[in-house]
């Protein structure tokens, strides 16, 4: 007659064997895929604030759009683009303008800002929303407040295949002198 244990006991140990046979391979496996989640994590993209300071010199044009503001000489300091120039092109509409509230205009602006003019490292930011006249008098003689979107058109180096977005304002004085502020996210 044979006992009723001797069964349990070749079930336990087939099932530690099958067990100890296991393991190796899913070790490998596990090893592989954190090896891969590793390789990706180093390729992931990150977010960041951009805070971007500029100053630069604003020249008017004519053009179809009615005035094309053109930004030169710029210089820009901030996070995480560091230093550098800068330049612009707006088209200011001013056949959709507006009344300022103070006996002034305000026009839709269209453009774009490059940062990083002259470096491999170039982001190009594509802007759109207003100009307003600060009070009200000839326009060709008065201070301007823009204020924007702006989101990541174009990148190089540095900042190919970024994207983002955020807000600018432009303060333009009366002797055609101009501060741009942007404040967004970047993501590289």
């Amino acid at each position: 007659m044979s006992s009723i244990h001797v069964r349990p006991r070749f079930r336990s140990a087939l099932a530690l064997f099958a067990v100890a046979a296991v393991a190796p391979a899913f070790a490998v496996a596990t090893n592989a895929a954190s090896a891969a989640d590793d390789a990706g994590a180093a390729k992931a993209k990150h977010t960041e604030r951009l805070v971007v300071r500029g100053d630069a010199t604003v020249t008017d044009a004519p053009c179809d759009a009615g005035i094309c503001l053109e930004l030169t000489d710029g210089q820009f300091r901030g996070i995480p683009v560091g230093t550098g120039d800068y330049t612009g092109s707006v088209e200011l509409a001013v056949a959709d303008a507006f009344p300022n509230g103070e006996g002034g205009v305000c026009a839709p602006i269209r453009g774009h800002v490059l940062l990083g003019a002259g470096s491999p490292d170039r982001l190009t930011l594509a802007v759109a929303g207003n100009s307003c006249q600060d009070g009200a008098g000839n326009p060709t003689t008065s201070s301007f407040t823009g204020l924007a979107r702006f989101t990541v058109a174009d990148g190089t180096g540095a900042y190919a295949k970024a994207t983002g977005s955020g807000l600018a304002s432009f303060l333009e004085d009366a002797s055609d002198q101009d501060r741009m502020t942007l404040v967004g996210q970047i993501t590289r």
